[in-house]
């Protein structure tokens, strides 16, 4: 009796296109999912969530919206922060939603010829709540080192500089990024007038965030593709192996 020369034998080799199919699969699913994994990690890592419960900085964040806040003292003329100012001061030990309307060194005014005015220049406050005035109070302030000057959108109802005075910057937590309005997000920008005025560069800090949400949503869905066109074709390669040993 011969033995079969196995010296011949090889293991069946797949199609080199088959082969370069799978390699391109793993490579867009390995892709897929470091864009979505990066696009998740840097938000948690950069950005945190805050409930706002009064409306104080209606129309701009309504109460029960989620802010997410971007931590740092770093803030420009016409951005809203979330802020803590001292009990003996504010006469709560919580934190605070407002828009900053000067900055260290400013002079800030109210209500000259019926606006705010930072530096002289009238701001034209088109986010304020409808009917409100730019103000309840007059004044008229110098802004000293490291002081700011902030003020609810819902000037009625809002407990801010025109109640407290120049509040430090130091309380300052971080700047409102973006508002969550169910699955969709809107991004809070530098208000038109500051740029006008000079008083503030034209604004692009959101779109990173917004991008890495479009990031995020467009690889959560390739990936879901990528794992339908997986199953589909392990399927039908079962399908065909069984037909084979028939």
């Amino acid at each position: 009796m011969t033995q079969p020369d196995i010296s011949t034998w090889a293991p069946p080799t797949q199609p080199p296109e088959r082969r370069i199919g799978r390699i391109v699969f793993w490579v867009l699913f390995g892709l897929a999912a470091a864009v979505l994994v990066t696009s998740i990690t840097i938000p948690i890592v950069t950005i945190r969530p805050y409930r706002v419960p009064s409306m104080s900085m209606e129309n701009a964040v309504t109460p029960g919206d989620e802010v997410l806040v971007a931590p740092g003292s770093a803030v420009r003329r016409g951005d809203v922060v979330v802020l803590h100012v001292p009990v003996a001061v504010s006469g709560t030990d919580g934190v605070f939603m407002k828009r900053v309307i000067g900055l260290p060194g400013d002079h800030v005014a109210c209500c000259s010829g019926g606006h705010v005015t930072v530096d002289g220049k009238p701001l034209d406050e088109s986010y304020l709540y409808p009917g409100d005035p730019p103000s309840r109070i007059t004044f008229s302030v110098t802004l000293g080192q490291g002081q700011i000057w902030v003020m609810g959108d819902h000037r009625k109802f809002s407990l801010d500089s025109q109640d407290w005075g120049p509040v430090s910057a130091s309380g300052v937590v971080g700047r409102a990024v973006l508002v969550e309005y169910g699955l969709s997000f809107t991004a809070l920008r530098t208000p038109r007038t500051f740029v006008t005025d000079g008083l503030a560069p034209e604004d692009t800090r959101s779109d990173v965030y917004v991008v890495l949400a479009l990031s995020a949503a467009g690889s959560a869905l390739a990936l879901l593709l990528l794992t339908i066109t997986g199953i589909t074709r392990f399927m039908i390669r079962q399908r065909r192996s069984r037909r084979a040993l028939q």
